[in-house]
């Protein structure tokens, strides 16, 4: 570690690498499917190929992230997995049948969503070091994710859905850059043993509240894989699109502003009760209509569903996951999220086929469930 590293270099770094990343999911959450759709995917196709990656973090985000707490070797992590991610994304451009497909996904996906819990570690720690706040560096993210959607959104409009690709590989040489000019901020913790994992994770608060954050999380699925294909068909444009979804931000962009004091003011079990309750209407209000002052509300509603409960989850494992097992930590919360996020993903695609729109009851079905641990985890606050 850097011990000369200024607050505000090593928030201008993290915000960098939280720009670059989230500009590609800015691309890829609304027009992957898109993409995957002009290669003749089914809507099944489609739910199978976005649950690859959360299903595949199950297995590898453990291994690395306690891999980076082990050895201390979170930024060399996070450079390794940009550069597994970008090789293999270039793939995408030479394969068009679904299981070339799905084969380059089995790789890509897994490395590049790594990047996440490898980064959320890396800066809670330098948040909780040199008292920045976390809000203040991780809205970046949101600021470029507005970017992709928008821009993307007016490029692709009557143009090849192939332009997706190019953003895409040009986004990820960008998150590249930016974790090789990171610094190291977990010390290497070689004596923390399994069953000190084990028995933090096994902590019956610690999983309720990652069930109910993992569930809320999952409810996004439909809107993830399917919102932009359904606008479509309901006659708004790809610009439309974008619009509605880097709209959706500037309400999480405001959040993170204020992060800091809304998390001193509400904490972490309030806020996630928040994004449950709220995840619930949002989706009962997706399945009525597709009428542009309904999606307009709904889209306002991500800073609290989905920004709300992020801010909630980072702030919990990083007050409460002991030294040494930060990384592991959220590894551990990556791959309960995988399993229950590639559930929804494969669910979200049968239920698309079946009742477009109406694919949404189901979301904020599993919405009232997150509520539910939601409030477990508030009782025993």
């Amino acid at each position: 570690m850097a011990v000369t590293e200024t607050p505000f270099r090593t928030s201008l770094r993290f915000a960098m690498f939280y720009g670059a990343v989230f500009f590609v999911l800015g691309v890829v959450v609304p027009f992957w499917p898109i993409w995957l759709q002009s290669r003749g995917l089914t809507p099944g196709d489609i739910g199978i190929i976005l649950a690859v990656g959360p299903w595949m973090r199950v297995l590898v985000d453990p291994v690395i992230a306690r891999a980076a707490d082990h050895g201390g070797q979170g930024r060399r992590m996070l450079v390794i997995t940009a550069a597994v991610s970008l090789i293999a994304f270039s793939g995408f451009s030479l394969v068009s049948s679904f299981w070339l497909i799905l084969l380059i996904t089995l790789v890509y996906a897994p490395s590049y969503h790594a990047l996440i819990p490898l980064g959320d570690s890396q800066a809670m720690s330098a948040v909780l070091r040199h008292g920045l706040d976390y809000g203040r560096i991780r809205l970046w993210g949101s600021v470029t994710f507005i970017l992709g959607t928008l821009g993307v959104g007016a490029l692709l409009t009557g143009r090849d859905p192939d332009l997706i690709l190019l953003v895409i590989f040009f986004g990820l040489v960008a998150v590249l850059v930016t974790t090789v000019f990171l610094r190291e901020q977990n010390e290497a913790r070689g004596h923390a043993r399994w069953t000190d994992v084990l028995a933090f994770v096994r902590n019956r608060r610690f999983l309720a509240f990652v069930l109910a954050a993992s569930a809320v999380q999952a409810s996004h699925a439909v809107l993830n894989g399917f919102s932009g294909i359904h606008w479509k068909a309901a006659g708004h444009s790809e610009l439309m699109v974008g619009l509605l979804w880097g709209g959706s931000v500037v309400v999480e962009i405001v959040l993170f502003a204020f992060s800091g004091a809304v998390v001193a003011r509400l904490g972490a079990s309030r806020l996630l009760l928040l994004g449950a309750g709220t995840a619930l209407v949002r989706w009962l209000i997706l399945a009525e209509t597709v009428a542009l002052p309904g999606l307009i509300v709904a889209q306002a509603m991500h800073a609290i569903t989905f920004g709300a409960t992020y801010l909630a989850t980072m702030h919990y494992i990083a007050g409460n996951a002991p030294e040494g097992l930060k990384a592991t930590a959220q590894g551990a919360y990556a791959s309960i999220s995988g399993i229950i996020m590639g559930l929804a993903l494969i669910a979200s695609g049968a239920l698309y086929s079946s009742f477009t729109g109406g694919a949404f009851y189901a979301m904020a079905a599993l919405s009232a469930v997150a509520l539910g641990f939601a409030m477990f985890v508030h009782a025993r606050h």
